[in-house]
């Protein structure tokens, strides 16, 4: 029956009242933890029957207006569920008319079901249910029906004979913000009748015996209210809410002068923290010290823009551990700064192993959810060693592209300066880093980006990376970045600040992110870069990466999407010539000019060429992607090369990056094992063949003067699929899967050939002018014989290739007649006649010039048929007390070298003796823990033998 609402205060006058008993519920019950869903009984428990109701306009309002057959996919949370998504015993086939978890219509939007608990979803006696969970969809699943930030809706499940209880229908979960001179409706549920007083802070605004009260409250006072439920029946429970009531029409004040967005240590005292948010009504800055809630003294100015919001707070706010916040914007929208520095996620974070990352700020648990802020209290610059790095030319660029979680088992920026070395005697002088901005979870190639200006803590710190960024230029290495500007990923707050839930895709208000993407190749969702706001951010945070890490240029992944013209799904519309897009790219690079005027810009674009040799022209690098022709040229197949030459483009300058390798790309010579040509017992298919094609690709591919990629491990014929799969199998599936690391392929012959092979390239590349001249020819009209000729005054240079797998002759064209040199064998050859053709077996390949040079690593042709085996050393195990080893070969051999290595193939300074029955290595100090390899070069043949360090 009806209750009257019995006066205890003047502040009765200010709400309306409506409080009855269950009996008179209809379908109005629990409604806890979301608007979306609530029960009746408002307290079931396993064992009760149970009928569920859901709001289709609530939400993320998918289903709304939905005509067709809505159904349920449900399961329980219970005591053995490992978390709070943890689904137990589901019910529902998913995509099918499953008539078990068909909804009845009970009015527009409003659908229910009906069931007992513990038969519905057979629960064991002994499982305690304490959530029921949902999605609701249409039949085949593509529409489906969550709560408004696209997660899943639960309620609660009382334990049997759990006592008094008390719930909260409205305000819902979450922030409650209201206007000032709104009403805050109320509707609260107890299990059973009882004494119910409700405080707004201190003053008792409602008292009655009721199991059930609804009413509409005007609270008195702006800034921040809780109010304080008690019910009583033999004893009390309590729940509480905070609300906050804005002030109407607050004067709008601009920053001080100077600020940017995103955090600033403003003066030694005050930070300032400042967000740009048009179309947003108010901003709180929720941080420790606020407990996350808002509050009247932590809600941010809005600027005469009407777009602007920040505040300054004292520094001694944020000490102790509270240096983390998030911004609350109109209320019911919780986000990390776009431009974050570091970022706190509970879901990912317990991915980061401690010894990558041992100063991980906790999380403030049990305080907010989402991504969170955290930042220095105190910032203090890095002390580079390197102040102004010369960069490599551009021409003579070598660059190493990498992704850090499949090239190095601790997947550390700490490990990676270790490896420094190893590029060096590669030759490398670039090191090109796939994505380490924050992105969406832990094990991923980088591209799911949430926040582009924090470092993502599963490689390491923003000190780790600065101190790896100050080794490689120490080595004269430059570190270029893969930045991804095309799109951004759901976790992103320029997602999330306008984000049209019904849709499940960016709202149409959005400053940043087109609503639907411009073009066939995008990813997440597509940004805009015609918009002021999206080209204030990406400015922003290059320029970040330039003056804080002294990074030496950037790698934009996708550039072509950089646009607002839409070619829907026509990906050859998307490729024809944008002067728009050229006008963005050019404003982008501009803005990474005035900051470093040598910075490298690099483009993976694959537009028409009209368009790529304008950005060229205005001194941009541009992707040139020959996997595919030199794959076929390595097969033994009839293949066209030139793509390699930036003059057959028409360019000005060599500004094509050529790579026949990267992440993008299968593996040349999984191609060549997988697919390759053969000829009576010469066959391509067998690995020593491969490779041996390999390195005739490699002479000819850097021959070609301009800048020139290697994806990790192609420099020792990394032979697994970029499909594989963690189980190894191939599938299309599994690209994105991790990829097993082989450092132990330095210790193969025949690859660590193919890599003093490239060595050698790159050796000429960087230390002759004659492998960057502008007066060359690549002669690719033969499709199995290439040839490259390259000028200058102090060197001439040829190079030659066989990739049939038969005997050719090939017109070697020199430049003129005398002595030339065989680079690799040290060999040289009078020649009398320039044009008198060479005989090559399949597959052979060589570099002459005009004066002597000896390869990095000495003369290798030699050790082309060298027999491996195996040397016995002695002790194989070795302790701190070893000072030498001792090592066995028959007694005929001629050592030349023995070096030692550890498993990067880095060798370490050490010196031997020789002996009748052998030798004795002579250990360096302080040698760490691990296997080392020992490597005995004789005339007659090849040793190997392992250590290993305990």
């Amino acid at each position: 029956m009806m209750k009257f609402f019995k006066p205890c205060s003047l502040i009765a006058a200010l709400f309306f009242l409506i409080s009855y008993q269950s009996e008179a519920q209809g379908i109005d019950g629990n409604h806890r933890n979301s608007p979306v869903i609530w029960t009746v009984p408002a307290f079931p428990t396993k064992l009760d029957d149970v009928t569920v109701y859901f709001d289709a306009s609530q939400g993320n309002g998918a289903l709304a207006g939905f005509i067709g057959d809505v159904y349920a996919h449900t399961g329980v949370i219970t005591n053995l569920s490992t978390s709070g998504s943890d689904w137990k015993h589901v019910v529902g086939n998913w995509g099918t008319a499953d008539a078990r978890v068909l909804m009845k219509r009970e009015s527009a939007n409003i659908y229910s079901i009906s069931y007992k608990i513990n038969t519905f979803y057979a629960i064991p006696a002994n499982e305690e249910v304490l959530k029921l969970a949902f999605v609701f969809r249409n039949i085949n699943g593509s529409v489906v029906g969550r709560d408004a930030d696209g997660s899943d809706l639960y309620t609660d499940v009382a334990a049997v004979g759990a006592g008094l209880l008390l719930t909260l229908r409205e305000p819902s979960a979450g922030d409650v913000l209201l206007h000032e001179g709104d009403s805050l409706k109320i509707d609260i549920a107890i299990s059973d009748t009882a004494s119910l007083m409700i405080f707004d802070d201190q003053t008792l605004i409602y008292s009655d015996i009721v199991d059930h009260a609804i009413f509409f409250y005007h609270p008195l006072n702006t800034g921040q209210h809780v109010l304080r439920f008690e019910a009583t029946k033999d004893s009390t429970v309590t729940l509480e809410k905070e609300y906050y009531v804005l002030k109407n029409n607050p004067d709008k004040i601009n920053p001080p002068n100077g600020t940017v967005n995103g955090l600033n240590y403003f003066s030694d005292t005050t930070y300032l923290f400042q967000l740009y948010a048009p179309l947003k009504e108010f901003v709180f800055l929720l941080c420790p010290q606020n407990g996350f809630q808002p509050d009247s003294n932590y809600q941010m100015h809005e600027a005469e823009d009407l777009a602007t919001y920040w505040i300054e707070l004292p520094r001694s706010w944020f000490t102790d551990g509270k240096n983390t916040y998030q911004y609350l914007i109109n209320g019911g929208i919780r986000v990390a700064d776009p431009l974050s520095e570091v970022v706190l996620d509970r879901n990912n974070d317990t991915g980061v192993k401690p010894s990558v990352m041992a100063t991980l700020p906790p999380y403030p648990m049990g305080l907010t959810n989402g991504i969170v802020t955290a930042f220095d209290e105190d910032r203090q610059p890095y002390n580079f060693v390197v102040e102004n790095f010369d960069k490599p030319e551009q021409t003579k660029l070598v660059i190493y592209e990498l992704l850090v979680r499949d090239f190095l088992a601790t997947h550390s920026f700490t490990t990676l300066l270790d490896t420094l070395d190893y590029f060096s005697k590669l030759g490398v002088n670039a090191i090109e880093l796939m994505p380490i901005g924050e992105f969406e979870g832990n094990n991923s190639w980088g591209y799911n980006v949430s926040f582009p200006m924090a470092v993502d803590k599963y490689y390491g710190t923003r000190e780790q990376l600065k101190q790896l960024i100050d080794a490689a230029h120490q080595r004269g290495i430059a570190v270029i970045l893969d930045v991804v500007f095309n799109h951004v990923f759901s976790q992103s707050p320029l997602a999330q600040m306008y984000w049209d839930p019904v849709n499940s895709r960016p709202s149409a208000e959005s400053p940043y992110l087109n609503v639907i993407a411009k073009h066939p190749f995008n990813v997440g969702y597509d940004m805009n870069h015609e918009s002021a706001a999206t080209k204030s951010w990406v400015k922003r945070i290059l320029k970040y990466w330039i003056t804080d890490f002294k990074v030496d240029g950037f790698r934009f992944d996708l550039s072509k999407g950089f646009t607002q013209f839409n070619s829907g799904s026509d990906a050859g519309l998307m490729a024809k010539y944008d002067a728009s897009r050229i006008t963005i790219l050019k404003d982008y690079a501009n803005s990474i000019w005035s900051h470093d005027p040598t910075s490298y810009v690099i483009l993976e674009h694959f537009a028409e060429n009209s368009e790529e040799t304008a950005l060229s022209n205005y001194g941009m690098m541009l992707w040139d992607n020959i996997n595919f022709q030199f794959s076929q040229a390595a097969k033994g197949f009839s293949s066209d090369l030139e793509g390699i030459d930036y003059t057959f483009k028409g360019w000005n300058d060599p500004h094509a990056v050529g790579y026949m390798e990267s992440h993008d790309e299968e593996r040349v010579i999984y191609r060549v094992l997988n697919e390759g040509d053969s000829n009576g017992a010469y066959n391509t298919r067998t690995l020593a063949t491969a490779l041996k094609r390999l390195e005739a690709a490699n002479a000819i591919f850097y021959s070609v003067p301009g800048p020139k990629m290697i994806w990790e491990f192609g420099e020792l014929g990394y032979d697994f699929s970029i499909n594989r799969c963690v189980n190894g199998t191939i599938s299309n599936d599994c690209r994105l899967d991790p990829k097993p690391i082989r450092w132990d392929y330095l210790q193969d012959l025949n690859r660590k050939r193919l890599h003093d092979v490239i060595a050698s390239m790159t050796y000429l590349k960087a230390n002759y002018p004659t492998f960057s001249s502008t007066d060359f020819e690549f002669n690719d009209t033969n499709l199995y014989l290439k040839t490259v000729h390259l000028n200058d005054p102090a060197m001439d240079a040829v190079t030659l290739a066989n990739f049939r797998v038969i005997n050719s002759d090939i017109n070697p064209k020199f430049q003129h007649t005398g002595i030339w040199y065989d680079y690799f064998s040290g060999d040289s050859i009078d020649v009398t006649d320039t044009q008198k053709k060479i005989t090559f077996g399949p597959g052979e390949y060589r570099v002459y010039t005009s004066i002597r040079i000896t390869p990095p690593n000495g003369f290798i042709t030699g050790v082309r048929n060298l027999d491996v085996q195996k040397v016995e050393i002695y002790p194989s195990l070795l302790s701190d007390q070893h000072e030498s080893i001792y090592g066995s070969i028959p007694e005929e051999s001629n050592i030349e070298t023995i070096t030692l290595s550890d498993m990067t193939g880095k060798q370490l300074e050490t010196h031997y003796s020789l002996s009748d029955e052998g030798f004795n290595l002579f250990l360096p100090s302080g040698l760490s823990s691990g296997m080392y390899v020992i490597n005995v070069l004789t005339q007659d043949g090849y040793y190997v033998g392992k250590v290993v360090k305990e």
